[in-house]
């Protein structure tokens, strides 16, 4: 009876680090969708020559990634007929969504950064902005990947650390 509540403690322990760890790698793709986007985003300007409500409603039709989410809300709320500015749309459902994506504050002033100028510009100069703005997101992706590198082995060490010292106090 004792090895199988040890067993069962070790493996709680051990579940509890995979779900940190899954934790992370959402934070990972969801940085990545926000790269992905910026880049169709970007094809959607340069190419199409669409008003931005209807760039972002193709965007949302082609891409259903962590932060498609965010990106339906954004064309819904442009194609409503209400005529808000894409600015003001984009920094609200980016704020309300900044939980559900991880994003950290950092993270969160380079996506505001990134609506500020949208619609406003000529092609090139919004092309240029997107770039800044999808390189800065790069630099946080790889930061993410290092992170997620780092803790994925600390959290399963102290998963099975406190593990063997519940069952050990048990014993």
């Amino acid at each position: 009876m004792k090895i199988v509540g040890a067993v069962c403690i070790l493996a709680a322990c051990l579940g509890y680090a995979a779900a940190l760890t899954e934790r992370q790698k959402y934070h990972r793709d969801v940085l990545l969708s926000l790269i992905q986007i910026l880049e169709l985003l970007a094809g959607e300007i340069r190419y199409e020559r669409l008003t931005m409500a209807e760039a972002f409603r193709n965007l949302n039709q082609k891409y259903r990634g962590p932060a498609g989410e965010a990106m339906r809300r954004i064309a819904e709320r442009l194609m409503d007929g209400t005529y808000e500015n894409l600015e003001s749309v984009w920094s609200s459902i980016f704020r309300k969504e900044q939980k559900d994506l991880m994003l950290s504050e950092e993270e969160l002033d380079i996506l505001l950064d990134t609506g500020k100028n949208l619609g406003y510009l000529d092609v090139e100069a919004q092309m240029n902005h997107l770039c800044h703005c999808r390189q800065r997101l790069e630099k946080k992706l790889q930061e993410a990947q290092k992170d997620l590198d780092e803790k994925k082995r600390i959290y399963r060490y102290l998963a099975v650390a406190a593990g063997v010292m519940v069952i050990l106090v048990l014993l």
